[in-house]
């Protein structure tokens, strides 16, 4: 009996530290349409700039408006994240099916130190929140045009076929990670 011991550690270790897998997003390669119960959000990634690193990733993490903080934790923790490779050129387009609520980017370098933004998701919609640019030496800017949106979205997303609004948003405290470990 005392193998089974040391085979069932490891396999529940690695169940309780891969909590962080547990992501209730999931991306839409070329758009979709919300059910009643979730949302649609839609965004971009550009570079403007020279970047010496090979690529640049948006992550946006669910966050509670009421706590002002990331929801989840070690065991659940839905985010959406995407990835482009960081030669300038057009901005492209990601869409994810998630959880309705509030999403939050906090590392957009003019926020005031401190604040974040959190992009509203509400059931049963599909947001555009915007595009996330990468200008210079660690900076991105945040750009929120509807109308440039729809003139590139049925190339870039032709399954997305639902009206789209721009996402009401939020200033809220900067997320703040946190650290798994038993």
């Amino acid at each position: 009996m005392p193998s089974f011991r040391y085979l069932l550690a490891p396999l529940a270790a690695s169940v309780l530290l891969s909590g962080c897998l547990m992501n209730n997003t999931h991306p839409l390669p070329s758009g979709g349409t919300p059910n009643f119960w979730r949302a649609v959000v839609v965004y971009g990634i550009g570079v403007e700039g020279n970047r010496e690193a090979q690529g640049l990733s948006v992550r946006l993490e669910q966050y509670s408006l009421a706590d002002q903080a990331i929801t989840g934790g070690c065991l659940f923790y839905n985010r959406t994240e995407a990835s482009i490779l960081s030669a300038p050129g057009q901005v492209q387009y990601v869409a994810f099916d998630v959880p309705p609520g509030s999403y939050s980017y906090g590392r957009l370098h003019d926020a005031p130190p401190g604040k974040a933004t959190a992009f509203i998701a509400p059931a049963g919609h599909t947001v555009y929140l915007g595009d996330f640019i990468y200008k210079r030496e660690n900076h991105m800017e945040l750009r929120r045009d509807l109308k440039a949106f729809e003139q590139a979205r049925k190339r870039a997303l032709p399954d997305l076929k639902d009206e789209i609004t721009l996402a009401e948003t939020q200033s809220v405290a900067q997320p703040r990670p946190f650290l798994c470990g038993f």
